[in-house]
């Protein structure tokens, strides 16, 4: 099993948790590299990826041996499957600042939960420790940013819009990334002059 999922899991025990859904998409991309919509279950025995059939492929070529996780189909589950995941689970955890009311009453129904527990920003807290590949990619960021600003300093010319630049700039991060962590945003503000008069009594 991967060190953070690992690590998830001796989380949950401190916290007396037997089984645990994952719904928020960062945080299941940290643990796993997957970038597909779906759910991880944490369950007793088994770390388990639901997703619709589109994605299968491509959750199985992101994950290895290592992450030891089973990936299902939504549509070849069964209503006993679902009921199945967390039997004999007594505290099933989940991530309440991104489950709605309709989301959590349809995870209780399905799954058969007997006690659905907040988990408090767990995961969020573990990723602002950085290990050491992380700190690289940051550091990776923060010179393709860099120079990014060197570039777009030299591009800019007179009479160009803010929309431009910001397409220039989107597509300089695009070839050099793996995408945009969020829209790019250019503003400028054109300076007024004005000539006062004032005389002297």
């Amino acid at each position: 099993m991967n060190a953070k999922l690992q690590w998830l899991r001796n989380k949950m025990s401190s916290l007396d948790l037997q089984g645990l859904i994952l719904t928020n998409p960062i945080n299941i991309r940290y643990l796993t590299n997957i970038q597909a919509e779906g759910i991880l279950l944490l369950t007793r025995k088994e770390n388990v990826y639901i997703t619709d059939s589109r994605y299968i492929e491509h959750v199985h070529t992101t994950l290895t041996l290592l992450d030891e996780i089973i990936v299902y189909d939504m549509h070849d589950l069964s209503k006993e499957d679902y009921e199945n995941f967390f039997m004999f689970c007594e505290n099933v955890g989940f991530e309440e600042y991104d489950v709605s009311y309709a989301q959590y009453k349809e995870y209780l129904r399905k799954f058969k939960i007997h006690n659905f527990v907040e988990t408090d920003h767990i995961i969020e807290k573990q990723r602002m420790i950085k290990d050491e590949d992380e700190i690289e990619n940051l550091k990776k960021a923060c010179e393709i940013t860099d120079n990014c600003f060197k570039y777009i300093l030299s591009y800019i010319k007179p009479n160009m819009t803010e929309k431009q630049i910001a397409d220039e700039i989107e597509e300089y991060f695009k070839q050099r990334t793996e995408g945009l962590a969020f829209e790019t945003i250019v503003a400028s503000r054109r300076k007024h002059f004005e000539t006062t008069c004032s005389t002297n009594k």
